[in-house]
């Protein structure tokens, strides 16, 4: 059991941290969203660098929110002020980034999360907007699904996207206080319920 971090501006300390993730070496990268920067440490808090700074230029952010990391330990971030994705070596070294403000394909309005799968494709949450979509790991799109309403399949203001190990895809949803479940390779979307958790399979 441990902790780490303290609200400030210095190294190992946060403004308003908002999500976090670990490389295939046990390294944890954390947004820093009020601090306009990705921090990183050993999964024992040991500091051990940093990137970012506020901006729009490349390898800055705006408030960034959501953070995954590939198997090659190449890092995404979501900077979603700035309505794009942004992805670095595991060093912080800019490598690359893809969208812009809009609610066409590619396009993102309120970027609030996003994850990594094992083949490297990478799916965000796109909360305004209310789908997820989800691209190659150079930001290529390959698929969207999803739109506004409380129905099966359909979000109301989703925060997050996380994967399990068999490619299933989980989505928080702020605006229904419900986690929904989707096989994404399926197209077909069959309803089922555990409790209070809402699960789909696409």
């Amino acid at each position: 059991m441990g902790k780490w971090g303290s609200y400030g501006t210095g190294n190992g300390a946060f403004s308003f941290p908002t999500h976090l993730a670990f490389d295939p070496r046990g390294l944890l990268y954390v947004a820093d969203s009020g601090n306009d920067r990705l921090q990183y440490f050993t999964a024992a808090g040991s500091y051990r660098g940093q990137w970012g700074s506020w901006g729009t230029a490349n390898g800055e952010f705006d408030y960034p929110r959501g953070v995954g990391v590939a198997p090659n330990n190449n890092v995404y971030v979501g900077d979603t002020s700035n309505y794009r994705v942004q992805y670095f070596t595991s060093a912080g070294s800019y490598l690359g980034k893809w969208g812009i403000q809009g609610s066409e394909i590619g396009r993102f309005r309120g970027l609030s999360g996003l994850t990594v799968a094992a083949d490297g494709t990478v799916f965000v949450a796109d909360m305004v907007n209310h789908r997820i979509q989800y691209f190659s790991a150079n930001g290529a799109f390959l698929g969207t699904w999803g739109s506004q309403g409380s129905g099966d399949g359909e979000f109301n203001f989703h925060v997050d996207v996380a994967l399990v190990p068999n490619g299933d895809v989980y989505v928080l949803e702020f605006g229904m206080y419900r986690v929904q479940y989707f096989r994404w390779s399926d197209p077909a979307v069959v309803p089922t319920s555990l409790g209070p958790v809402k699960a789909l399979f696409r």
